[in-house]
C-alpha cells in the first residue's frame, strides 16, 4: 500500500462530490425546499411598501409588545384604563389622535370595585358615560395563580403558556380585540426575570395575541430599585428591554423638572426605547381629579392642557353658571367676559383663563355654543349658553326682537 497522500485538491473535489450526493442542490430552480418557507425580496419588486400601523402614533405600535413601566403609586394602572378608555372610544389620549378599536383590560391587581371607582373618575373627566363603552371595553379580573399566564415546566423548565393565557388569547382572536392591556407582569409572569429565555419566551406569547387581531399589547411593569436609579425602568435583567419594541416609563418629576405643591400632581412619561420613532421623548403630566392630562405652558393652556377635555370641562363650567344664574357674556370689557366668571368655578380648575378663552373659542366656532340676546334692543346684552340649550329668561330674537320663550 502506497503512502503517498492524493493531492489537496482531488481531497475537496471528493468532499464536494459527497455533500452534493447527500444534500442535492438545485442553485436555478428559485424555489425553496419544502417544509422551510423563506421569503425572496426580489418577489416584492413594484408591491406597496405597507405603512406602519400604530395604537398610539410613535409611542405604542401595533402587533408587537410595548412596556409600560412605573414604581408603585404613580398611576400606571390609571393611565393604562385611560388609555383603554380613549382607544375604546376613538378620542385622543393626551392630545395625540387615536382610532377606535375593542379594547381588554387584564387586571390581575385591583379588584372589580377599584377599576369601577377609576373608570368613573375617568369618564367624568372626558364626559362620556359606561354605556358609551357598551361592547368596547372589557375588563378580566383575577388574582393569585389564576392569574399567571405563563409558568415555567417543572422538567425543562421551559416558560409554557397556562391555560388562562389559552382563554386570554382565545378570547382576543374570537372578539377582534385590538388592544390588550396587562397588569401587571409581576402578577402575570411566573418565571425568573433573570431568566432571558424565560422573559423573552412571555413577551412572545403577549405578542402573538397582538398579532392574531393585529392590534398592539401593553404589559403595566414595576421597575426594580435599580431600574429606578439607573433611568432604565425595568427589573430583573436586560431581556425585557431587549424583548420588547417599545418601553415607556412613568416616573415622578426630578427636583430640577418640578417644585413646590404643584410637583405632586406632575409625572413625567418618558419614551425610553422606540424601534420605531425615536426614542427619549417626553410628555409632562398632571393628575387632574381622577385622571391625567398632558401638561403644557407653551400652547397657553396652563397646566393639563388637553383640548378635548379642557372644551369638556369648560362646557360643564358654562351650564353650571347658568344654573346658578350668571350672564356669560363674549365682550372682553364686560365685566361679566365668560373666561373671568369661569375662573372660580371647580369644573375648570387647573385651566388658565387662556385655555378656556380658547376652548369657548373652539366650541363656538363649531356651532356647540350660541350668542343670546336678552333685553330690548335698545338695552340688549349679548351673552354666550349652549346651543341646546332652551331661550333664557328676556331673549329676544335679534332679527325680529321678539321675545322668545323659555321651554318648560
Amino acid at each position: 500500500m502506497s503512502d503517498e497522500k492524493p493531492p489537496v485538491d482531488h481531497v475537496m473535489r471528493m468532499i464536494a462530490d459527497a455533500v452534493a450526493q447527500a444534500r442535492p442542490i438545485d442553485l436555478g430552480s428559485g424555489r425553496p425546499r419544502p417544509g422551510w418557507p423563506v421569503i425572496f425580496p426580489s418577489s416584492l419588486q413594484d408591491v406597496p411598501i405597507p405603512p406602519r400601523l400604530w395604537c398610539v402614533p410613535d409611542w405604542i405600535p401595533d402587533k408587537v409588545v410595548t412596556l409600560l413601566s412605573g414604581d408603585g403609586g404613580t398611576g400606571k394602572s390609571l393611565l393604562g384604563m385611560q388609555l383603554a378608555t380613549c382607544a375604546a372610544m376613538g378620542i385622543p389620549f393626551l392630545g395625540m389622535e387615536l382610532a377606535q378599536r375593542k379594547v381588554l383590560y387584564f387586571s390581575a391587581e385591583d379588584d372589580g370595585d377599584e377599576l369601577h371607582r377609576r373608570q368613573a373618575d375617568i369618564n367624568r373627566g372626558l364626559g362620556i358615560d359606561m354605556g358609551d363603552l357598551e361592547d368596547r371595553l372589557v375588563w378580566r379580573v383575577l388574582n393569585g395563580d389564576d392569574a399567571l399566564l405563563a409558568v415555567p415546566d417543572e422538567r425543562s423548565k421551559r416558560l409554557v403558556a397556562t391555560p388562562t393565557y389559552s382563554n386570554l388569547s382565545d378570547y382576543c382572536r374570537e372578539n377582534g380585540i385590538q388592544l390588550v392591556i396587562i397588569d401587571t407582569v409581576a402578577d402575570t409572569f411566573g418565571g425568573l426575570e433573570i431568566d432571558r429565555q424565560q422573559v423573552t419566551r412571555y413577551v412572545r406569547l403577549i405578542e402573538a395575541c397582538a398579532r392574531t387581531t393585529g392590534g398592539a399589547a401593553v404589559l403595566l411593569a414595576h421597575p426594580s430599585v435599580s431600574g429606578m436609579k439607573e433611568g432604565t425602568g425595568i427589573s430583573g435583567n436586560t431581556a425585557w428591554r431587549n424583548s420588547v419594541r417599545s418601553v415607556i416609563y412613568m416616573r415622578r418629576p426630578t427636583e430640577e423638572e418640578a417644585s413646590g405643591p404643584d410637583a405632586r400632581d406632575m409625572r413625567i412619561l418618558e419614551r425610553l426605547k422606540g424601534n420605531f420613532a425615536p426614542s427619549n421623548s417626553l410628555l409632562t403630566l398632571r393628575y387632574f381629579e381622577g385622571h391625567f392630562l398632558v401638561d403644557q405652558p407653551d400652547p397657553g393652556g396652563g397646566p393639563g392642557w388637553d383640548p378635548i377635555t379642557n372644551e369638556v370641562k369648560v362646557m360643564r363650567a358654562i351650564r353650571e353658571a347658568i344654573k346658578r344664574g350668571k350672564l356669560l357674556s363674549p365682550a372682553r370689557n364686560s365685566s361679566d367676559y365668560a373666561p373671568k366668571v369661569l375662573m372660580p368655578f371647580a369644573e375648570v380648575r387647573g385651566m388658565s383663563r387662556l385655555a378656556v378663552e380658547r376652548a369657548i373659542g373652539v366650541m363656538t366656532g363649531r356651532g356647540e355654543l350660541r350668542e343670546a340676546h336678552i333685553g330690548p334692543s335698545n338695552n340688549r346684552r349679548r351673552v354666550i349658553v349652549p346651543s341646546d340649550h332652551s331661550p333664557l329668561p328676556g331673549e329676544t330674537d335679534p332679527m325680529t326682537g321678539t321675545k322668545k320663550e323659555p321651554k318648560p
